[in-house]
């Protein structure tokens, strides 16, 4: 009974078709599968053409279209026809600036030699009018005095037909050279006046001060 047993066992256990196992020690082992070809040893080379053709594009295509990130971030790099229009308006502008400070710097000094000018002028006119204020003053005193220098005789004559007389004329000149030295310069004293205010009142139109039109 037990021979049997093994007997319908061990067949079973050797007949590797049954079990579908390999046996240990089966050549199939020892015999490396060939591999086939690796395709992806193509890629590489590929991939080379590729970027090469695509950097040659970029090293081909003008500069001036190529904006990539470290281009905006560059500031040494040269500006672009965007930029480069405002810095020539900002310059003409700048320019335009300082002409127009230029100018204003020389209206100011035009404005003070020209003040300075009529200061001189409205001076000059006031020593004018003191001068002749002064003749008058002595004309007078002359006249005064020639008035007194004969009590006996009543200087009214001289304006008289009794001036004719040889009594008189000699004496009456005297006084009548006077008067009229007298009357002339206070003609011309009120004339000088008259220019004076109206200089002045130029001067004021013109936008200076008291210390131009009326200095002391």
């Amino acid at each position: 009974m037990t021979a049997a047993v093994c007997a319908q066992t061990n067949p079973q256990l050797a007949d590797p078709q049954s079990t579908g196992a390999q046996p240990t020690n089966s050549p199939v082992k020892s015999v490396p599968t060939a591999q086939p070809a690796n395709p992806k040893a193509v890629k590489p080379s590929a991939v080379a053409a590729a970027a090469g053709a695509s950097r040659l594009a970029r090293e081909s295509a003008p500069p001036s279209k190529v904006i990539r990130n470290h281009d905006l971030n560059d500031a040494s790099g040269p500006p672009d026809a965007g930029k480069s229009e405002p810095t020539v308006n900002n310059t003409a502008l700048q320019v335009a600036r300082d002409k127009a400070t230029e100018g204003e710097e020389r209206k100011v000094e035009q404005f003070a030699i020209q003040g300075k000018t009529f200061q001189n002028q409205v001076r000059a006119q006031k020593n004018k009018i003191m001068d002749l204020q002064n003749r008058v003053q002595d004309l007078s005193n002359q006249f005064d005095a020639w008035s007194v220098s004969h009590r006996h005789v009543n200087s009214a004559a001289c304006w008289t037909s009794e001036y004719e007389t040889e009594l008189y004329k000699s004496w009456c000149d005297i006084g009548r050279n006077l008067k009229d030295a007298t009357d002339a310069t206070q003609r011309q004293l009120a004339q000088e006046k008259i220019r004076l205010e109206g200089m002045q009142e130029n001067i004021r139109r013109a936008g200076y001060g008291n210390a131009v039109y009326d200095p002391d």
